[in-house]
């Protein structure tokens, strides 16, 4: 009869160790294919089978429904039940509600949508001011978002906004007053939005010492997944629903910190053993998804070592990494969309291939050639979704129902634009198939972030997109730095990498070629170090070349042959 010590058979020294450990908070740096998610189980379990833990007082804070849902399942098969998981909004609207029902109190009525609201606020507001430069209604939403997780309100809007070089459309004051504004129309309709649940959870927490007393009692055993992305408001609630006695245990990477632009702070994973003194910090740097070469080129990418230093692989030797310049947008769709096909052979199903780029927009031309090449494609389900898995609807008698739904990643926002360029793909490029049909799969590099595939092209790396043109700080251009690096290391075996040099078809002779990401560079070096050079520019490539020097020499140069 096997034990639970059989179930720790197979674990690398470090993931072990983190397994095991008995210190009371740890911190566990876990690298992107670090198999994270199998030591958070296996040590939820650890502590339940050897009876330092309560199952019914464990409680698990992920960052999506999907991701809580994947845990019980993972929990389950390790004989653990009723353990509690879920994103931070539906933990705090389940403090809410306990908290009014000891006291049979209304519960807490969420509004359906911040959106709608700021709609209202914005049909109202004189015409002068900026307000005609707010493009969107989403644009303010994402605003207020992002000041919310930071625990910024009205009153020290724009003096924040200013510190943190935000540029809203309006500008800084009109957005302050928007801000405002939505403030006292939420107000009047009596309810609170997602973010505020963060807010007077924490609250009432600090305020009610019998209260807190109470809930730190029953979840005794907090477990945080995704630490790099929490935000300063979920981060006050983490800290007092452990409060000064805490059993905690934290997994994330700071490399794969990609949601600043939305108020998440990855400093406060480094700042845990300020917050939490006697914190044990662990490491696991070693890669079970990604081949030895993946590995190589996107740490060449995030600059943290190439062939010889930074993060390891335990997975066998795979193919090297490609990147390859095409002349324009249209022809790089077409060129992927060529080799997609051709990565479908034997023994590999579309769905094992993915197309990923930076922005929505880029996605538009790969779908056509996909379809020129009648190769099946979706698009993977978002995780950029609702900003949660709690909503409000009304019941048929006027009463408000809250209710825990959705996938969507636990951020601030209903959505938000930040990700990418705040498009969808459009509705001429997409091709609809069934949800159990083979295809390939294209997203944008923040929806890939938890995803992985066999064979993976990344698109469009060129300046202005890889960073983003709007990155024009340097911690929004560490940022995406480090998302490029998430988008890399989707790969498991297959990497191939494209920029274009021109935006489009016919632009070769017209505009100012571009440039490369200028991580790019070294990539490509690492690539030749590890026996694989860049490839030779298609005749396309060549072709526009000439054109290029044709227009800066005035002379009558040729390609040959």
């Amino acid at each position: 009869m096997s034990t639970f010590a059989d179930r720790l058979v197979g674990l690398t020294p470090s993931q072990r160790e983190a397994v095991i450990a008995d210190d009371p908070v740890v911190c566990l740096l876990a690298g992107a294919g670090a198999g994270k998610t199998r030591v958070l189980t296996l040590r939820v379990a650890r502590r339940v089978h050897d009876g330092t833990a309560s199952c019914r007082r464990v409680l698990v804070c992920t960052f999506s429904r999907k991701a809580a849902d994947e845990l019980r399942r993972r929990l389950w098969a390790l004989d653990v039940g009723d353990v509690r998981a879920g994103t931070f909004h539906r933990t705090a609207l389940q403090l809410l509600r306990r908290y009014h029902a000891d006291r049979n109190g209304a519960p807490p009525v969420v509004l359906p949508d911040r959106r709608s609201v700021l709609a209202e606020v914005l049909a109202t507001v004189p015409a002068d001011g900026g307000y005609r430069r707010v493009a969107r209604v989403a644009q303010v939403d994402a605003e207020i978002g992002w000041a919310k997780a930071r625990l910024v309100g009205p009153e020290d809007y724009e003096d924040e906004a200013r510190r943190h070089r935000r540029r809203p459309v309006g500008g800084i004051a009109a957005m302050a007053d928007l801000y405002g504004r939505y403030e006292l129309a939420k107000k009047r309709k009596g309810g609170m939005d997602l973010d505020d649940l963060l807010w007077r959870a924490a609250d009432l927490l600090a305020e009610d010492r019998g209260f807190a007393d109470a809930v730190r009692w029953r979840d005794r055993h907090v477990f945080v997944d995704e630490m790099q992305d929490v935000n300063p408001a979920q981060f006050r609630l983490l800290r007092q629903l452990v409060g000064g006695d805490a059993d905690l245990f934290v997994v994330g990477d700071p490399n794969q910190s990609v949601y600043g632009w939305n108020g998440a702070d990855p400093s406060l994973l480094d700042r845990l053993p300020e917050a939490f003194p006697g914190t044990r910090v662990l490491r696991l740097d070693e890669n079970h998804r990604c081949s030895p070469q993946v590995v190589a080129v996107a740490a060449a990418a995030l600059g943290v070592g190439g062939t010889g230093d930074g993060p390891s692989s335990s997975r066998a030797d795979g193919t090297v990494p490609r990147v390859v310049e095409l002349a324009t947008d249209r022809e790089e769709a077409a060129w992927v969309a060529r080799q997609a096909w051709l990565a479908h052979r034997p023994g590999r199903r579309w769905d094992q291939i993915a197309v990923l780029a930076r922005t929505n927009a880029q996605l538009d031309l790969v779908a056509q050639a996909l379809r020129a090449e009648r190769v099946p494609f979706r698009l993977a389900e978002t995780a950029s979704g609702p900003a949660s898995d709690v909503r409000t609807r009304w019941a048929p008698d006027g009463r408000p129902v809250v209710e825990a739904v959705g996938d969507g990643r636990d951020r601030t926002g209903y959505g938000g634009v930040g990700e990418d360029d705040g498009t969808s793909v459009g509705e001429e490029a997409v091709n609809p198939v069934p949800v159990d049909t083979d295809a390939v799969t294209l997203t944008t590099f923040h929806r890939a972030k938890g995803l992985q595939w066999p064979s993976v092209f990344v698109v469009g790396l060129s300046a202005g997109l890889v960073p983003i043109a709007s990155a024009r700080s340097a911690v929004a251009r560490a940022e995406e730095r480090r998302l490029l690096y998430v988008a890399l290391t989707r790969a498991e075996a297959d990497l191939v990498c494209t920029w274009a040099r021109f935006p489009d078809d016919g632009a070769a002779e017209a505009a100012e070629p571009r440039e490369p990401s200028p991580w790019l560079a070294d990539m490509v070096r690492t690539c030749g170090e590890l026996g694989q050079a860049q490839l030779p520019a298609p005749p396309q490539v060549v072709a526009a070349r000439f054109a290029d020097l044709r227009s800066r020499l005035g002379s009558a140069v040729e390609p040959e042959g």
